[in-house]
């Protein structure tokens, strides 16, 4: 959150609508992280999205339908003979209420965008995550994927290239030859590095994307 905190305003001004989070995600943002030490400034970088009317905590989480597709989704895959907890409770709550709401959600985590997006993939992700077997349940697999059916989901690295084709990261480029390129390269593998689930490859197609003269 803290990489893309400082742009959410300009984007919000641009599109307009509201960015919201859920009452787990505010959990994990503001109210762990306050106790801390590490991570008290960028809880209180959230806190002030919030305050500003940037950012909003969504007030009517379907709480019944977050417990029932908890429970579908961590039931969907076994090692060992044991269901696997593959979801965390701000991610269900996220993309359940963008469903809701008939909106895009932004997540980087791998696992929840796979598990909805291409769900064939999710056996050999977390086979290779836990090297061990893992057994699909392909009928709470089917449910699942089949609810979230149409659902957008976006990664921080398209904010942040939307950003930059906005011309809001303009006064970081360097002087000299290849100036773009070099902000351009910046930014996106800092978003890799700073936790966005993104291959090498697609970082260099969106530079050739972000650097087109379309």
């Amino acid at each position: 959150m803290s990489r893309l905190s400082w742009i959410l305003p300009h984007l919000k001004k641009q599109f307009g609508g509201t960015f919201y989070i859920t009452p787990a995600v505010k959990f994990e943002l503001i109210d762990r992280p306050l106790t801390m030490n590490r991570f008290k400034f960028e809880a209180l970088q959230v806190m002030k999205l919030i305050r500003d009317g940037v950012l909003a905590v969504y007030p009517d989480v379907p709480n019944d339908e977050v417990k029932r597709l908890s429970t579908i989704a961590n039931n969907s895959f076994s090692m060992r003979g044991k269901s696997m907890d593959i979801i965390q409770k701000g991610e269900i709550e996220s993309v359940i209420c963008a469903k809701k709401l008939g909106a895009s959600v932004v997540i980087d985590e791998r696992t929840v965008r796979l598990f909805i997006e291409r769900s064939a993939g999710m056996k050999r992700l977390l086979k290779s995550r836990f090297r061990r077997n893992v057994e699909p349940n392909q009928q709470k697999i089917q449910e699942f994927t089949s609810y979230f059916k149409g659902l957008t989901i976006i990664r921080s690295i398209e904010l942040v290239s939307i950003a930059y084709k906005m011309k809001l990261l303009d006064t970081y480029i360097p002087n000299g030859k290849n100036g773009k390129n070099i902000l351009v390269d910046s930014i996106l593998w800092a978003t890799k590095f700073n936790g966005c689930a993104v291959t090498n490859h697609e970082v260099e197609e969106i530079s050739q994307f972000l650097l087109s003269k379309i």
